[in-house]
């Protein structure tokens, strides 16, 4: 079991032993008032997961450990498939042993911040209007994990369309249906196993978390630096600062090439090759008028292509030795392609001496996990 990544919940370490990393959010499952221009009805609390038939079926059942999809049966009383039907007919997925965090909704609603404001998709209605209730209804949750349960709400064997899907008649589901935005949200679920073999409950717990697909997310949004009314003096400043921070742009990139002379894991020293990726986002130190850091060498790490897209991305980051973390958002299939082992937490040469403030905002606000739960 070692070979699997660990994550810590409540104090206790489990092994994430399969995860399921991108399930969008389908229009059919967008609450009504998030609902794009273009689509019409108020959507469905039931969750579109995938075809039940064939290969794709054996791979729901091994991971949600449930055989029954497309059982047929309904709760006379609301004319519809429902938790407590679903127990007596034996079409219950997880009881109990799903969740969601806290935290996790708060950064995502974080990320999604610019686009209920920004709205650079066009809505039936003005997004904007929800946000603050939203926000106040996360933060006033009384967990930090919330547990629930989901049975199948599949399409049944006599309508052989093969339709996976899952539901919950708990809050919580109908919350985080309010969340999500169509098209760039989508749902990451790990299932864990506790690490401790003594422990005397094995069975898996489901973490889903919500996440904003990465061009949406706040520090790269285009409309970044334009959500909230500027006054003329500092929307001049803005620019001013964008200025400077163009005519230093390959000074920049020269200096952090020269700090860090090759990529730490493809080894590549050609600067033709190599990209200076800001540690802290530039976005973030134009909005925050501080075009010196987004000029300072010491924001900035020498990496090729493929990593670069890994590390501005959040998928990993570093503490302040140059230990490599590596987040729960990739497969062990990709990890591998990589060449990267997620557990292994190599220290690499990233030259981390006095970047240590600009690795702990990369930690805290770009890395896609929480990192106390990692480390």
């Amino acid at each position: 079991m070692e070979a699997f990544q660990k994550i810590k919940i409540e104090n206790t370490e489990y092994y994430i032993v399969d995860s399921i990393q991108d399930f969008r959010a389908e229009d059919s499952f967008i609450h009504r008032t998030n609902k794009l221009a273009q689509f019409r009805g108020n959507g469905e609390s039931k969750k579109h997961i995938g075809t039940y038939a064939g290969q794709g079926g054996r791979n729901l059942s091994n991971f949600f450990d449930y055989d029954n999809w497309g059982t047929e049966y309904l709760d006379e009383d609301k004319n519809r498939k429902t938790f407590n039907a679903a127990k007596e007919f034996n079409a219950v997925v997880s009881e109990e042993r799903c969740f969601f965090s806290k935290s996790n909704l708060l950064k995502y609603l974080k990320d999604a911040r610019n686009e209920y404001m920004a709205k650079e998709q066009i809505y039936h209605q003005n997004i904007s209007d929800f946000y603050e209730d939203r926000l106040n209804s996360v933060e006033a949750l009384n967990e930090d994990y919330i547990y629930f349960s989901i049975y199948d709400a599949s399409d049944n064997l006599t309508q052989r369309q093969n339709r996976g899907y899952i539901r919950s008649d708990d809050n919580i589901w109908a919350l985080w249906r309010q969340l999500i935005l169509p098209k760039i949200s989508y749902l990451s679920i790990l299932k864990l196993v506790p690490s401790n073999p003594e422990n005397e409950d094995q069975t898996p717990r489901f973490y889903f978390r919500i996440l904003l697909d990465y061009q949406y997310r706040s520090f790269v949004h285009p409309n970044a630096l334009e959500t909230a009314p500027q006054e003329e003096e500092a929307a001049q400043k803005i620019e001013e600062n964008k200025r400077n921070y163009r005519i230093g742009q390959n000074a920049y990139r020269l200096a952090v090439i020269e700090h860090m002379v090759q990529c730490p894991f493809s080894k590549i020293s050609d600067e033709r090759l190599l990209i200076a990726s800001h540690i802290k986002p530039y976005n973030v130190c134009i909005k925050e008028n501080k075009v010196e850091e987004a000029i300072d060498y010491l924001n900035g790490l020498a990496l090729s292509p493929t990593y670069d897209r890994l590390f501005d991305q959040g998928y990993i980051t570093f503490t302040d030795n140059g230990e490599l973390i590596c987040g729960t958002q990739l497969s062990n299939y990709t990890w591998s392609k990589l060449n990267i082992n997620p557990t292994a937490r190599p220290i690499l040469r990233i030259f981390p001496e006095n970047r240590e403030e600009y690795l702990e905002y990369h930690r805290r606000n770009v890395f896609l996990d929480n990192i106390d739960d990692l480390i």
